[in-house]
């Protein structure tokens, strides 16, 4: 095969981000799936006129299946039953939960109870890593329409091969590095690092020249445009990221991971989603449940790739955050010590705070 599977998840996140439709099939089932986030009236029915089906599935995550009151069969995804022609607005409105109240009564729904879940499960991880909102449409398709839809240059992917060669590599490849002078202070580096699945880079920057033996003091940050940038204070994250530059400027010594993982892993636009749901009432953990999302999507692995590329396995990590020390500790980083980060408190961030130490079990 030309491509390998990090080129073939690259490609099917782009398509889905560009409204395309995807082929997923896995040996017994050939399924077109769109993500419903980019689909238009125009574009669905181009597909049921290309499929000429009248049934379809929407797949949706267990959390939103909640929401929606749908009954759950399924650890790992919910498949909703379309057996007749549905408004392209009453579709957005199952998957987007800013539309709840301007559609109160979009059920009931069937799901099913058998079938495959796989691909039903792939498309909605794909959606994720694309940034959309987590629910599609699946249509089965012939094999006919299926050499049709590839003359047409339309992406597929055999699941079981996506599954074989998909093996986590231990290190992520330096993409780029050099020298960056902040406040008049030299020894400071900014490495850039790519991931191989959706390209998304992620940036180490490093102060002076840590030891490799001995505990690093580190600070895994992930990117809020919100706080970071604009000093917003719904949440607590640029002050955070700021207590951490100083010490490690201080020190002269640590290293500052910057994941590009917006949101706790669900980008700005679902972030803003959840920012409206909690203005209506609900908090950063429900809100990201009834977009589909489980607390905290963010993905972990990454920073211990990029320790590990930098030659670094024991840390002093600075957080709030015992899961961090968990994840990073299953993934090999030793953490010596848990640094706290104090933060202010103030009345536009206060509940968001007790919402993390109540439901998420931060330390503060």
């Amino acid at each position: 095969m030309l491509l390998n599977a990090s080129e073939i998840s690259s490609r099917l996140v782009s398509d889905l981000r560009l409204g395309l439709p995807v082929i997923l099939y896995d040996g017994e089932q050939i399924v077109l799936a769109a993500a419903i986030e980019t689909l238009y009236s125009e574009k669905l029915e181009k597909i049921n006129q290309i499929t000429n089906s009248k049934k379809f599935e929407i797949a949706i995550t267990n959390r939103r299946a909640k929401v929606l009151n749908a009954r759950v069969y399924n650890e790992a995804v919910t498949r909703l039953s379309i057996k007749e022609k549905i408004d392209m607005q009453l579709l957005h409105a199952i998957a987007d939960p800013s539309k709840d109240y301007d559609y109160p009564l979009k059920g009931p729904f069937q799901s099913e109870r058998n079938g495959n879940f796989e691909i039903a499960s792939l498309s909605l991880s794909l959606c994720k890593k694309a940034r959309l909102l987590p629910a599609s449409i699946l249509l089965n398709i012939t094999e006919n329409i299926r050499r049709k839809l590839v003359s047409a240059q339309i992406s597929e992917c055999d699941i079981n091969y996506l599954k074989i060669k998909s093996k986590a590599t231990t290190f992520l490849p330096t993409l780029s590095s050099a020298q960056l002078p902040i406040d008049g202070q030299q020894n400071i580096s900014l490495t850039v690092f790519r991931e191989l699945t959706d390209l998304t880079e992620h940036y180490a920057i490093v102060f002076g020249k840590p030891k490799n033996n001995q505990p690093v003091l580190t600070r895994v940050h992930s990117a809020c445009f919100t706080g970071d940038l604009l000093g917003s204070e719904k949440c607590d994250c640029g002050e955070q990221f700021s207590v951490s530059m100083s010490k490690m400027k201080n020190d002269g010594n640590g290293i500052l991971l910057y994941l590009n993982q917006e949101g706790r892993g669900i980008g700005l636009a679902n972030k803003m989603r959840a920012y409206h749901l909690q203005s209506i009432g609900f908090d950063t953990v429900d809100a990201n449940h009834r977009l589909g999302f489980e607390d905290d999507e963010r993905d972990l692995e990454i920073a211990a790739k990029i320790l590990r590329t930098l030659g670094i396995h024991d840390v002093k990590l600075m957080t709030n955050n015992p899961k961090k020390i968990e994840l990073l500790t299953s993934q090999g980083i030793t953490v010596k010590e848990r640094v706290p980060l104090i933060v202010s408190i103030n009345p536009n961030n206060e509940k968001y705070l007790k919402t993390k130490a109540k439901k998420s079990g931060h330390l503060f």
